[in-house]
C-alpha cells in the first residue's frame, strides 16, 4: 500500500533540516585526536538513507490536532529529535540481532566492519543519536517532552529485553506477546510522536487521552504488520532479509497462535525450526500458513486498526488531521496486505 501524501511532504520539510542539524554536529568529530570523520559519515549514511519518517510526521499531525500555530519551526525541530530516536533504537536493534541489512543497505555495524570494534562505535553512535534527540525535544519540548521521551524509552527498553529473553524460555501466550509488543513497538512509535507535538500546542487532557486510544492499538497493529511483513514480505519491499525472526527465535503473534493452533507434529517442526540459523524457512512458513496463523493476524491487525480508527470519533479534530490519522492508520495496516 502506497504511504500517504503526507508523509512525502514531511519528509521534503524535514530531511534538509535533519541534514544540516547532523552537519552541524561535524565538528565534534574532526576535532577528535584520532580519525572518527568516517565513522560520522557512515551514521549520517544510515540516518538519512530514507526510511518511512513515520514519527516524525506524527509530531506534526499531533501539533496540528491541538491547534499549533502555521509556523511549525518548533514542532519541526522536535520531530527530527524524533526521528533520531528512531535511528538509536534501530542501530543497537540491528545489532542485538545481527542483522545486516537496514534501509536496503548494510545496517551500521556491518559498514563499520561487523566485528568488536565496529559494532562497539555503532552502538555509542547510536547513544549519540538519543543524546541529540534528548536535546532537541528539551529545547522545543521543555520537561514534559522529555519526560514522555524518558517513559517512552523505559518502554522499549524492557521491551528489548524481554523480546531478547524470549527465545530462551518457553513459548510465550497470545496475551505475553501483544503486552512485549505494545512495550517495544506501541509505545513510542505512534503515542509518543502524537503526545509530544500535541503537548507543543498546550494540548488539553482530553485531546492526549484520545490521540492515546488511537496511538495505542494502532502500535500494536503496525506491529503485527512488521511481523507479517518480516516473515512473508520480499526483501526487495521492506529492504531487510526476511525470515530472520524465525532463525532468531522471536516470540511473535505469528508462533504464539501456531503453537497454539497447530497439529501435534507442526509444533513439533515449529519449535525445532525456531532460532535455528538452518532451519527450512520455507517449511516454517507454510506451518503459520497451515495452522490458520497468517490469517489470524492479519484479522488482528485489522481489528485493532478499526479500534484506533473508532477512537478518532471521540473527539473533536480538524478534518484536514483526522484525515492524516486515518490514512495513516490504514497505512500501518495495510503496507502487510
Amino acid at each position: 500500500m502506497s504511504a500517504p501524501a503526507f508523509l512525502a511532504e514531511y519528509t521534503r520539510l524535514a530531511e534538509p533540516r535533519l541534514r544540516e542539524f547532523l552537519e552541524s554536529k561535524r565538528r565534534i568529530f574532526a576535532a577528535s585526536p584520532v580519525a572518527l570523520s568516517d565513522t560520522y559519515s557512515l551514521l549520517c549514511d544510515y540516518v538519512l538513507r530514507g526510511g518511512k519518517r513515520l514519527r516524525g510526521a506524527l509530531v506534526l499531525v499531533g501539533y496540528r490536532a491541538a491547534g499549533g500555530a502555521e509556523d511549525l519551526g518548533a514542532a519541526l525541530d522536535a520531530s527530527i529529535g524524533i526521528e533520531l530516536l528512531h535511528a538509536y533504537l534501530l542501530i543497537h536493534d540491528d545489532f542485538m540481532d545481527r542483522d545486516e541489512l537496514r534501509r536496503g543497505g548494510p545496517t551500521l555495524h556491518r559498514s563499520l566492519g561487523g566485528d568488536h570494534i565496529g559494532g562497539s562505535l555503532a552502538v555509542l553512535l547510536g547513544s549519540l543519536c538519543q543524546g541529540w534527540a534528548y536535546e532537541l525535544v528539551l529545547r522545543h519540548g521543555g520537561a514534559d517532552g522529555a519526560a514522555a521521551m524518558t517513559r517512552a524509552l523505559e518502554e522499549v527498553t524492557l521491551g528489548q529485553m524481554a523480546d531478547l529473553r524470549a527465545p530462551l524460555g518457553a513459548p510465550l501466550s497470545e496475551k505475553a506477546v501483544l503486552e512485549l509488543q505494545r512495550l517495544k513497538t506501541g509505545s513510542y512509535t505512534f503515542d509518543l510522536p502524537l503526545r509530544i507535538g500535541a503537548s507543543l500546542a498546550q494540548a488539553a487532557a482530553p485531546l492526549l487521552e484520545a490521540l492515546s486510544a488511537y496511538a495505542l492499538p494502532l502500535g500494536q497493529a503496525f506491529q503485527i504488520a512488521d511481523d507479517l511483513l518480516g516473515t512473508f514480505g520480499a526483501p526487495e519491499v521492506t529492504g531487510k532479509p526476511n525470515g530472520s525472526d524465525l532463525r532468531e527465535g522471536k516470540r511473535t503473534l505469528l508462533v504464539a497462535r501456531a503453537l497454539s493452533g497447530g497439529t501435534v507434529a507442526d509444533v513439533a517442526a515449529l519449535l525445532g525450526g525456531l532460532g535455528n540459523a538452518d532451519a527450512d524457512v520455507d517449511a516454517l512458513r507454510a506451518i503459520l500458513r497451515r495452522s490458520g496463523a497468517e490469517q489470524e493476524c492479519r484479522a488482528d491487525a485489522r481489528r485493532l486498526c478499526a479500534q484506533a480508527l473508532a477512537a478518532l470519533q471521540q473527539v473533536a479534530l480538524p478534518a484536514a488531521v483526522r484525515e492524516d490519522l486515518e490514512q495513516i492508520a490504514k497505512y500501518a495496516v495495510g503496507r502487510a496486505f
